[in-house]
């Protein structure tokens, strides 16, 4: 046995980072059912509800990720690097945080109709963020963190169809909106729809870091 194997093995389970990783990526799963709920809903005063609910979520989430910043300063032995909890804590917290302004972009914008295309993308970000809940449920035992290697390349795919969507989506807009106004409204949301996934995707390069790590 490999002597770091070895000494994972004598450290004892982790009380402290686990839970608050668990709270993190359970919030940026309920952000993310709430985010698409907001784009299918057609009445105004609901949509109000929505980004409020979605804002107070991303005070939670900065919350947990102020938690885990302080547990970090003050704990000597972490479950693992410290620079990957560092990480993994921020890049979490970036999902919510562009899902919050892409919120409050929609009800600044008050666009007459949501393209099909936000809806099909506000699904990959629910995707991603259950990919994402599975993976931080199984940081409690990293000696079988590599099996979940298989959901970070299922963000990576999830992220590849984003950005298919994207660059069909500004064609599309490009060659028939006549408002320019809607055009880079619409562009402007896009663009938060696609930076939710590419985050999604940053999360899923850190599990990737510490699943080589543990492997």
């Amino acid at each position: 046995m490999k002597l770091d194997k070895f000494f994972q093995l004598l450290t004892p389970k982790d009380k402290k980072f686990y839970p608050m990783f668990c709270e993190a990526s359970d919030n940026l799963v309920k952000c993310s059912l709430v985010f698409r709920e907001l784009l299918n809903c057609t009445d105004e005063n609901t949509k109000m509800e929505y980004v409020v609910n979605i804002k107070k979520l991303e005070k939670v989430g900065d919350r947990i990720t102020t938690s885990i910043f302080d547990e970090l300063n003050s704990t000597f032995i972490t479950p693992f690097d410290r620079e990957d909890i560092q990480q993994l804590a921020n890049r979490i917290d970036n999902v919510v945080d562009i899902l919050n302004a892409c919120a409050k972009r929609l009800q600044l914008y008050r666009l007459p109709e949501i393209p099909p295309v936000f809806l099909e993308m506000a699904d990959l970000v629910v995707k991603a963020a259950h990919e994402i809940n599975e993976v931080t449920l199984g940081l409690n035992n990293l000696h079988t963190i590599n099996r979940f290697k298989v959901n970070c390349e299922t963000i990576g795919r999830l992220e590849n169809e984003s950005d298919a969507l994207n660059y069909s989506f500004l064609a599309e807009i490009f060659d028939t909106e006549t408002n320019a106004i809607t055009l880079l409204k619409k562009r402007d949301i896009l663009n938060s729809l696609e930076k939710a996934m590419d985050y999604s995707e940053d999360v899923a390069d850190v599990f990737q870091t510490i699943i080589v790590k543990h492997a």
